[in-house]
């Protein structure tokens, strides 16, 4: 019962924070109000709630029903997992050497919590769009917007009050860190590749000592 409360307690304070994101996100860190475990509860439902949606949106506003093959679920678990890693890594990375104060603890924290309004608009938008017509298409991009763009202000809002920048450079962070992510991203497809030559070479001498026995 103990932990059920905490739990409730917890997830209230969750809304405070997207709510409140300066007050909220400056006692997640200094006051130590985040809890990881909240954190991966929106990443996990932000999945979930993204194959709900490409498997109960109305035909009209979901490609997926005329291609159900294309949903796959591991595919998008292992996309958001990677691109949160990718994302933790080259803010922690960029920002220690740009004096930010937030670890790497920090940053998950307030990225997990800043994933809450794109979940509530995934939600919504299940009943939303099984209810409303073509003409009514509006009011679907209104709460896909409101839901991206509530979180991207959150993770803006995050970014600044975890490490302690003014705004202006908070801006220039956030695009050096994607930046980042996208040189993470290509490193790792060139590692792969040089991987998969040189294991590729590794056994083609492997086989043309075989048949030379």
């Amino acid at each position: 019962m103990e932990k059920l409360k905490n739990f409730g307690a917890d997830l209230k304070y969750a809304f405070h924070v997207i709510c409140h994101p300066l007050d909220g996100f400056w006692d997640l860190k200094h006051e130590k109000r985040g809890r990881a475990y909240i954190s991966v509860l929106f990443l996990v439902m932000y999945v979930i709630t993204s194959i709900l949606n490409k498997q109960f949106n109305n035909y009209t506003f979901n490609e997926f029903k005329v291609f159900p093959e294309d949903i796959n679920i591991v595919g998008t678990f292992v996309t958001t997992a990677l691109v949160v890693v990718i994302w933790v890594a080259a803010n922690w990375g960029l920002t220690t050497l740009f004096d930010g104060e937030g670890s790497m603890k920090d940053v998950f924290l307030y990225t997990g919590y800043s994933m809450l309004p794109l979940v509530l608009s995934q939600i919504a938008l299940i009943p939303l769009t099984n209810i409303l017509t073509v003409n009514e298409a509006t009011i679907v991009t209104l709460v896909t917007v409101l839901g991206y763009g509530w979180s991207a202000i959150l993770l803006y809002t995050g970014t600044m009050t975890t490490h302690q920048y003014s705004g202006g450079k908070t801006f220039i962070i956030i695009l050096a860190i994607l930046l980042g992510m996208v040189i993470i991203v290509f490193i790792s497809i060139l590692f792969f590749f040089l991987v998969q030559e040189i294991w590729n070479f590794i056994y083609t001498i492997y086989r043309e000592l075989e048949l030379r026995r």
